[in-house]
């Protein structure tokens, strides 16, 4: 009666474990985020074709007590992810806890992650760092500015579509931090950019394909921002009028261009208390 937490390769099909193989050919049931490409991985390494049940963020918690049930019965359940370790950023902390909470005995299977990739070859001390899965939509600065001030090394994913923007708001905000951004690890379009967020800016307007795969980012303040400084922090007010002169706009296209990574109701909020001083 045990559940399997299986990582798998998150490029190249060549980095899974033998362990991982064995466990997945002798599991009864493969939970995973898309049954074609788990079934890819399992014509690669030769495993029979298991019961695979479609396991996504969309239908874990319905899911959840069919696995439990087949867990007491004593199936052997493994959960891989499409790629790399489950539950980081992936599915599957939900399952595993209420797996924890029936006393089901949960397994880890090491393996590929490329956020452990990513910091590894950064080059950067480690000792602490602080992981915070894909940044949000909007509020990138107010996601990202506490952890410079708080912390050496802080890691994010990135898609491809929207790692220009997000490199742009370091560069723009925090010029003198250092960053190791890894694309598409080990496969077709590998790199490895390494600068500041300028340099690193101008390698991916180089580069044809730097919207091609996934990325991870590793970001290390040098020392040159102080801790808890929320003070050095540009109000949404200046922002406004900063976006306003730049862009010989009005306060409403202001602050309709700053919603793409502010809070609107704030950014609105801001507008008024803006009105309020140039009565």
């Amino acid at each position: 009666m045990s559940l399997y937490i299986v990582a798998t390769p998150i490029g190249n099909l060549d980095e899974i474990s033998k362990r991982a193989i064995a466990v997945l050919a002798e599991s009864e049931i493969i939970l995973c985020e898309d049954t074609g490409n788990t079934k890819v991985l399992l014509k690669n390494i030769d495993a029979p074709f298991k019961k695979l049940v479609s396991y996504h963020k969309f239908n874990e918690l319905a899911r959840q007590d069919f696995i439990l049930d087949k867990l007491k019965l004593g199936t052997a359940v493994a959960l891989v992810s499409d790629a790399g370790t489950p539950c980081i950023s992936d599915p599957g902390y939900r399952l595993v806890e209420a797996a924890a909470r029936e006393g089901i005995t949960v397994i880890g299977v090491n393996g590929p992650c490329a956020l452990v990739s990513a910091v590894a070859v950064s080059g950067f001390p480690a000792e602490p760092f602080v992981y915070i899965g894909f940044l949000p939509k909007k509020d990138i600065l107010k996601t990202i500015s506490p952890l410079l001030y708080n912390e050496r090394v802080f890691v994010f994913y990135e898609s491809p579509l929207r790692i220009y923007k997000s490199i742009k708001a370091l560069a723009d905000n925090f010029p003198d931090i250092s960053l190791c951004l890894c694309n598409d690890l080990t496969k077709k379009y590998e790199r490895i950019y390494r600068g500041s967020p300028a340099e690193v800016l101008n390698e991916l307007d180089e580069n044809p394909h730097f919207e091609k795969g996934e990325y991870t980012c590793v970001v290390y303040n040098p020392g040159k921002y102080t801790k808890n400084r929320e003070a050095d922090l540009p109000s949404l007010e200046s922002l406004i009028v900063d976006t306003m002169v730049k862009s010989s706009c009005t306060m409403k296209s202001a602050v309709k261009a700053l919603a793409q990574d502010y809070r609107k109701n704030e950014l609105y909020a801001a507008s008024l208390r803006l009105k309020d001083l140039i009565k």
